[in-house]
């Protein structure tokens, strides 16, 4: 059949590419062993699948080490399995604009462990996780911890099961459901001794999603852009609302790229009322 591709012929199979206007990549199988094909402009190039996995593990420790994070080889390997299954799901759905596995290394998983020396307890709570960031790699790195994941979309959902299950993480619950109805459950409702969400919302509606997970003197942690502080201003009716305060911000400059990430940092002091948060849409809609 022809699909206006190239007819590569390896030993015993003959394999039909399409031919793209951009740069291809495939795994296929040759003599045995898995490669990864690629083709574009400057013609065929094979990558062997040890010699990626062995770049991405010495970037991965190199960038451990620069961030002064101490991890076991172990937990190393999981993270490089989770960082695969993320790239191998994504060519299927949209769960990150990264595809390329340094992408995932700096800009998500190095990422979410900048967070790993802030949490407190072992009640963790990541909320509006997506593709398990941060929550993945943090429970990765510190096993005791008991992960909740809540997550609306239920194809990140499955992707967040196939995880837990290749990987063997225990104490991992995952929630497909919005977070205004996660927190009024009693068995989620100020259960957890640090939240964390990335990319979830604006500081002042987040802290309205999060907050209600957490027991009091529990800590929240935001992952949070040059807009930081412009969105800790814009947050303050709703921290008095919520009994909660701006400890700290934590700057982290990610290695490998330009990026800084600023960790708000906020301590909840009291219970909440019972009406927050509120229904579904309407912390985004009218902010606290």
């Amino acid at each position: 059949m022809d699909y206006g591709g190239l007819l590569l012929d390896f030993p015993g199979k003959a394999t039909e590419i399409p031919f793209l206007q951009y740069n291809i990549h495939r795994e296929i199988t040759l003599q045995g062993k898995s490669e990864f094909l690629q083709i574009g402009c400057k013609g065929v190039e094979f990558f062997s699948v040890d010699n990626l996995w062995k770049k991405g593990r010495a970037l991965l420790e190199e960038g451990l080490t620069i961030m002064g994070l101490l991890v076991p080889s172990s937990a190393i390997e999981q993270l490089l399995q989770f960082t695969h299954l993320l790239l191998e799901w994504n060519r299927r759905f949209n769960l990150t604009g990264y595809n390329q596995e340094e992408e995932v290394i700096s800009y998500l998983l190095l990422d979410a462990l900048s967070a790993l020396p802030s949490i407190e307890g072992t009640q963790l709570a990541d909320i509006g996780t997506g593709a398990g960031i941060p929550g993945i790699p943090l429970k990765i790195v510190a096993p005791p911890l008991h992960l909740l994941l809540v997550e609306a979309h239920k194809k990140k959902c499955l992707f967040l099961q196939e995880v837990v299950g290749k990987l063997s993480l225990p104490g991992v619950t995952i929630v497909n459901e919005r977070a205004e109805k996660v927190g009024h459950e009693p068995r989620f409702r100020e259960q957890f001794s640090t939240v964390v969400a990335k990319a979830l919302a604006p500081l002042a509606v987040s802290l309205e999603l999060t907050t209600p997970l957490l027991q009091e003197e529990g800590r929240a942690i935001y992952y949070k852009g040059k807009q930081y502080q412009k969105e800790i201003q814009e947050a303050q009716s709703a921290l008095k609302k919520l009994s909660c305060t701006v400890e700290e911000v934590r700057s982290i400059l990610l290695p490998f790229t330009d990026r800084t990430t600023h960790l708000v940092l906020v301590r909840k002091h009291r219970k909440i009322p019972p009406t927050f948060p509120r229904r579904a849409g309407l912390p985004q809609k009218k902010p606290l």
